[in-house]
């Protein structure tokens, strides 16, 4: 899940609880907040950030399973 700190549409805090409700879920769920952003993170001015944070956090670099 992603959070805009300075969303106004769905507030950070709505995406903390529903996160929160993941927690006795066998699945893989993250949370990345994002100070200064929006409801419109994803196609606003820096949206690269936001879309290539979580893997750069989960060290994913593009590899195959082979490591190539």
């Amino acid at each position: 899940m992603i959070s805009g700190q300075a969303d106004h549409t769905v507030p950070d805090v709505v995406t903390r609880l529903a996160y929160k409700l993941y927690g006795d879920s066998p699945a893989v769920t993250d949370l990345k907040q994002f100070p200064d952003r929006g409801h419109s993170q994803v196609v606003d001015h820096g949206w690269r950030t936001v879309a290539l944070q979580w893997p750069a956090d989960q060290d994913i670099h593009g590899r195959d399973a082979t490591g190539a």
